[in-house]
């Protein structure tokens, strides 16, 4: 393997660990309402970036499947907690 190979390869384990860096950090701030928050964040920046003309998005899905996608985790997590806090308020 070449050193520009080697090189190449490094970055691109850089760029994976800098997305799983951005992802742990967010999720420390948020902790258990993380799926909630980036997964609005995520709809909202992609609606953004709709908006502006963007049409490439780097995800694994494309437009506008992942904004679906997103969209959808974001209405299910916002289900959940007005059902466990619903479960808590009401108890019978």
């Amino acid at each position: 393997m070449s050193e520009w190979d080697r090189q190449r390869q490094g970055r691109a384990y850089e760029g994976w660990a800098f997305t799983f860096c951005k992802a742990a950090f967010l999720v420390l701030i948020f902790q258990k309402y993380s799926l909630l928050a980036l997964s609005g964040l995520a709809t909202v920046f992609y609606l953004l970036a709709s908006a502006r003309g963007v049409r490439e998005w780097r995800c694994w899905a494309k437009p506008p499947w992942v904004t679906i996608f997103w969209g959808a985790v974001f209405v299910w997590q916002i289900g959940l907690l007005i059902t466990h806090h619903r479960t808590l308020l009401l108890p019978w």
